[in-house]
């Protein structure tokens, strides 16, 4: 008995899900535009420079104090009593209210030392103090 074989396939592409395919990259596509059709950083450059900014750039320094081991503070280079650092600050706060004052301490000098200077800034109503770190004071 001979059997006969008709299994033969016909190859042929499915196309019952190709418009469900092609409906689906169409959304993707444009969801996706939309999302990449962004505004750009919004900066503005800044201007030529002139002697207002150098002005500007001279309020914002800083007002150093450095206490020494033996007890001495100079203020912007400046030896200083302690009692005459209200009467150095007062103009430039007055000018200034946000001025920075940074405290420079010498790793001898003694924590009372500190503390009085702190507590002339306070009665000279200083906003901002800063006490750097030695790694800080490197990096200057």
């Amino acid at each position: 008995m001979r059997f006969r074989r008709n299994s033969q396939v016909e190859a042929e592409v499915p196309n019952s899900s190709m418009s469900d395919i092609a409906f689906l990259l169409l959304i993707f596509f444009m969801v996706t535009t939309a999302f990449a059709a962004r505004k750009g950083i919004d900066f503005r450059l800044p201007a030529p420079a002139n002697e207002e900014q150098e002005i500007e750039q001279q309020e914002l320094k800083a007002v150093t104090i450095q206490v020494q081991a033996s007890g001495r503070i100079v203020v912007d280079g400046i030896p200083k009593n302690l009692g005459d650092i209200q009467s150095y600050l007062k103009p430039i706060l007055a000018a200034n209210p946000k001025k920075f004052v940074i405290i420079q301490m010498d790793m001898e000098a003694s924590y009372g030392n500190m503390m009085d200077v702190l507590d002339e800034l306070k009665q000279a109503d200083v906003q901002n103090i800063a006490l750097p770190s030695k790694q800080e004071i490197s990096s200057w």
